[in-house]
């Protein structure tokens, strides 16, 4: 019972969350279309050896790969996602969870986000004897938008208003304007610069040197940083293709929730939840729950934290729970690209949490 109000909770927090943006705020902007994909992959190992003493000291060390991939129209939209954590130890993997994800959504409407849904998802984790794997099909509402383009409008007000090129802030309709223009497809980058510029300049008032100009290029043109923001919930009923510990298949009770918000132009909060059981649940499911933040510090510096839970619940046994936290600061200092990573880590089959810090840098001495 505690799990379905804890993710009935969850399903209200988004709720709450897209209610409450602002405006203008970065989520204010809405797209046509939404096609966005990322692929993420982090390590961190320490080796430690004393000679006067046989073999290694300490070696081990952890590796994620983290993958998303969201496309929305106006018609249908679809998310793959997948996520793998491996704890290694002389270099070699000793325990680890993944799980993956599959949905298609069909909008019954295109004046609300509501839609059918049909999807597959599938989850390992150390200690369980095989995957768990199951289908689902049902209903939710709800919707993501990339809103990149109003990400860069606030970013080149921001840096137009710090080098005085700009004496005001542009003000909002103007930031959505721009933010428009970054979002349509044109003919040639040039034009879509050139109108970007006009946009400003009669906003301003002023008139844009060369130099701002190149300025304004730049963060029109540039790629990464994607921001996306919306949510969904979603439920339904499904079929067990494979239990985890070998149990009778059957049909499930599925229920899912998705958030995405961008903070600011250079923030990212992404977070997923998912239950699935048979219909006596509350003896028998399967949870997992991803977050993460993302926040680029300055040109030269970016924090990023991520949370993993996998749960699985079997019938008439104990819980099996794997947890990954992992918090990495990179930051360049000179001509030295430097990385600061601590991860804990508890796999199902471990009785305690387990930190792992290390310290990373490199510095090119010849050019």
């Amino acid at each position: 019972m505690r799990k379905t109000m804890l993710l009935l909770g969850i399903i209200g927090m988004v709720a709450g969350l897209a209610a409450s943006a602002a405006p203008l705020s970065v989520c204010g902007y809405v797209s046509p279309e939404t096609s966005l994909q990322s692929l993420k992959f982090s390590i961190s190992y320490r080796y430690f050896h004393d000679w006067a003493t046989p073999g290694a000291d300490v070696s081990g060390g952890r590796a994620a790969l983290e993958f998303s991939r969201l496309y929305d129209s106006p018609n249908f939209g679809y998310t793959l996602t997948g996520n793998t954590e491996l704890l290694l130890a002389n270099f070699l993997p000793t325990s680890g969870s993944g799980d993956a994800a599959g949905t298609l959504r069909y909008y019954l409407t295109k004046d609300a986000p509501a839609f059918g849904f049909g999807g597959v998802e599938a989850s390992v984790a150390t200690g369980q004897p095989q995957p768990g794997v199951h289908i689902s099909a049902g209903l939710g509402y709800g919707r993501f938008s990339d809103v990149t383009p109003l990400a860069k409008a606030f970013k080149i007000e921001r840096e137009l208003l710090k080098a005085n090129a700009i004496t005001k802030p542009l003000g909002d309709s103007a930031l959505m304007a721009i933010a428009k223009v970054i979002g349509t497809m044109y003919a040639s980058a040039k034009d879509q610069v050139a109108e970007v510029v006009n946009q400003i300049q009669s906003a301003s008032g002023v008139t844009l040197d060369p130099r701002q100009v190149l300025k304004v290029e730049d963060l029109v043109l540039a790629t990464g940083d994607v921001r996306d923001c919306g949510w969904s919930v979603q439920a339904g009923v499904g079929y067990q293709l494979v239990d985890p510990y070998n149990q009778p298949r059957g049909f499930l009770v599925t229920a899912s929730a998705d958030a995405a918000v961008a903070p600011n132009p250079d923030g990212q909060v992404v977070f997923h939840a998912g239950l699935s059981g048979p219909l006596d649940i509350l003896n028998q499911n399967t949870l997992t729950v991803r977050a993460s933040y993302d926040q680029v510090l300055s040109e030269t510096s970016l924090l990023r934290a991520t949370y993993t839970l996998l749960q699985v619940q079997p019938l008439g046994q104990p819980a099996s729970t794997s947890h990954a936290a992992t918090l990495l600061l990179g930051f360049v200092v000179g001509q030295a690209d430097m990385g600061l990573q601590v991860s804990l880590s508890k796999p199902a089959n471990a009785s305690a949490w387990s930190i792992d810090v290390s310290v990373s840098a490199a510095i090119n001495l010849i050019y």
